[in-house]
């Protein structure tokens, strides 16, 4: 029975790692700066800029000087297991939660919603060989719709 049990627990230690590492080899993991100039925001404006940390238990976190200089931030967690997490901070759709699946090896869809309705679907992107992260966000503000395109580069 003590064997079968030392076994079990390497087992799960074994699954523990493999999951870290594969986690901290996600292309998505790192820090990333908006580049204002190549996206395109509707109906705007842009804001002055913005800094996206992902990191490997896929907690994102983004820190933003807004067109008008203030300062905000805000986070949500991307686990493409299909269930349900609060996000957090000032969401610019006022959202509070977040639910995501992996669509291929490079694109993620996330969905966000306010008191169980829908209020934004967003595609996150990755290319020119993982150093450049597009973010397609369409959806519903308090201001009203918007449909973004917001390009990140990687740190």
């Amino acid at each position: 029975m003590k064997r079968r049990m030392a076994v079990f627990a390497a087992l799960l230690v074994v699954l523990a790692a493999g999951s870290l590492v594969f986690a901290q080899n996600s292309p998505f993991v790192g820090t990333w700066k908006l580049d204002v100039a190549s996206s395109k925001y509707n109906p705007g404006p842009a804001p002055q800029s913005q800094t996206r940390t992902w990191d490997a238990s896929g907690m994102v976190m983004v820190n933003s000087i807004g067109a008008t200089g203030n300062a905000s931030s805000y986070g949500y967690t991307i686990k493409t297991d299909g269930k349900e997490y609060p996000t957090m901070g000032a969401i610019p759709n006022t959202a509070d939660k977040i639910t995501s699946k992996k669509i291929d090896p490079n694109t993620i869809e996330a969905n966000f919603t306010k008191a169980g309705k829908h209020v934004e679907t967003t595609t996150f992107t990755l290319s020119n060989g993982g150093k450049t992260l597009t973010i397609h966000a369409k959806g519903v503000s308090p201001a009203g719709d918007f449909d973004n395109v917001i390009v990140w580069n990687k740190q």
